[in-house]
């Protein structure tokens, strides 16, 4: 490491930083499409019930009665709020990888140069 210069060594820095950033990411959109699926799911299975089927939901540590009705839209404003935020998260993984390409890129050439000068 002795022997990178300082302007590689700041570049492989924010390297490592836009990775660790990258992870992060890539755990959020899993945690976010787990979500999603959970949700589609219960989408799926309260549409199956009749109309005046009691349908309970966990609001911190009660259980509560509600409908099909207020239990669909709640659910569909839900996914479509997951949606929104998976595709936030699919751009920033995008972009971050984006970066790193160019970093690498960057490195590459700089030690490239560094060997040849």
């Amino acid at each position: 490491m002795q022997n990178i210069p300082p302007q590689v060594q700041a570049l492989l820095g924010q390297l490592e930083s836009y990775q660790q950033q990258l992870q992060l990411v890539i755990q959020q959109k899993q945690k976010v499409q787990i979500d999603l699926n959970d949700v589609k799911k219960a989408i799926e299975e309260i549409e199956k019930v009749e109309e005046d089927t009691s349908i309970y939901k966990t609001v911190g540590t009660l259980i509560v009665k509600t409908n099909k009705q207020k239990s669909l839209d709640e659910l569909k404003d839900k996914l479509e709020t997951l949606e929104v935020r998976l595709s936030a998260l699919e751009r920033q993984e995008q972009k971050l990888n984006e970066k790193i390409k160019e970093l690498t890129q960057k490195i590459q050439a700089a030690l490239r140069g560094g060997v040849a000068g």
